[in-house]
């Protein structure tokens, strides 16, 4: 019934060895290595044990995952210095987020569906190619050249199936892959407001520049240019140019920069960077702000900042599937194959931010004297 390569799936995805597995479990390392062969009958129990240990529903052991893919085809920064546990794991969140991206798809007509700009793919000898994808999506989108309000909510809205990612690890702020022509972006949201803003716009980048790209980077090389281009595109997606430079103080200080950041949301060493790219502060300056910005500590703790953006669309399908009248929570965890804590982690919160709507609305009984 149970699928013994599914063990190796919960181990990824907690970090587990064999051995640690074996310790667990109390059983010799050998014995566990014979369960996992086919070699050695399980005891009855076994699945039982296993699902506990591994916090996920017996059910993950009868799931398959939809999309083969390789780490190599995921973006994301510090690739080289990622470890292979924590690389591991994000290949089965990945996996977790298309079956949770199925389960919606098959019980919700009408999803968001992601278009692709027909002329997407610029000249890649271009200096701008980066800004000019940024604008050409802005206009495409309709979004002017105002501050993107939540850009989370915005990816939703065009097709894009964004979640958030449990693994709280500093080599990997966000991610993005293409499954079966969808692209997904996953955001590390312990990190600052304006630092998951940046990084949702970074993936968006990879999205329209390298995801349908014929062209699979070769080395370290080629991974560092794509990423600059990310950077760049995140930079003017967030900021366009001409009306950053219309409404910058006159004087680039510290201080001004303080509050120009919070009209565009983003952290201060963004404004610093981006001031001197359009040669708003000179060389100088622009270093002495940078060894300011981490003298107080700026780089770390972002100083004033703003809200966090939402994702709206989990809890909206929630409520959708909730108003057909036969919706169960657990039947939904048990189909998908996870747990109610890793889909609410995958989700934003959205479990959490379900059973308080649904709260709300339960009848309250008075007592009548």
């Amino acid at each position: 019934m149970y699928q013994l390569d599914r063990i190796k799936a919960a181990q990824n995805l907690r970090g587990f060895s064999h051995s640690k597995t074996a310790e667990a479990l109390d059983i010799p390392l050998a014995t566990l290595k014979k369960y996992l062969s086919g070699e050695r009958t399980l005891p009855h129990d076994f699945w039982k044990k296993v699902s506990q240990l591994f916090n996920v529903p017996l059910s993950f052991f009868n799931v398959k995952s939809l999309t083969n893919f390789s780490m190599s085809e995921v973006n994301f920064r510090a690739r080289a210095r990622i470890k292979a546990s924590h690389s591991n794991a994000i290949a089965e969140y990945v996996s977790l987020a298309e079956t949770i991206n199925s389960y919606f798809s098959r019980n919700i007509k009408n999803l968001p569906i992601f278009n692709i700009l027909d002329d997407y793919n610029l000249d890649p000898d271009s200096e701008d190619s980066p800004e000019i994808a940024a604008l050409r999506v802005r206009s495409e989108w309709g979004l002017g050249v105002q501050p993107i309000n939540n850009i989370i909510s915005l990816l939703e809205l065009k097709g894009i199936k964004v979640f958030s990612l449990p693994l709280n690890v500093r080599e990997v702020d966000a991610l993005s892959i293409s499954l079966d022509g969808q692209p997904f972006v996953l955001l590390d949201t312990f990190k600052s407001a304006e630092r998951t803003r940046f990084d949702a716009a970074h993936e968006l980048a990879h999205i329209f520049l390298h995801i349908y790209d014929t062209q699979t980077p070769n080395d370290d090389i080629d991974y560092k240019k794509r990423e600059s281009e990310a950077d760049r595109f995140a930079s003017c997606f967030l900021m366009p140019d001409e009306n950053f430079l219309s409404l910058a103080p006159k004087e680039m200080s510290i201080n001004n920069m303080l509050k120009y950041k919070s009209y565009w949301r983003v952290s201060l060493q963004a404004i610093n960077y981006k001031s001197h790219k359009l040669n708003l502060l000179t060389d100088w300056v622009y270093r002495s702000n940078c060894m300011k910005i981490n003298s107080l500590g700026y780089h770390k703790n972002e100083p004033q900042p703003t809200h966090h953006d939402q994702s709206i669309l989990h809890l909206k399908l929630l409520k959708l599937l909730d108003a057909k009248g036969d919706f169960s929570v657990n039947k939904m965890l048990n189909e998908i194959g996870i747990s109610e804590e890793d889909f609410d982690n995958l989700t934003f919160k959205s479990l959490t931010l379900f059973k308080e709507y649904k709260d709300l609305r339960r009848p309250k009984l008075k007592i009548v004297e």
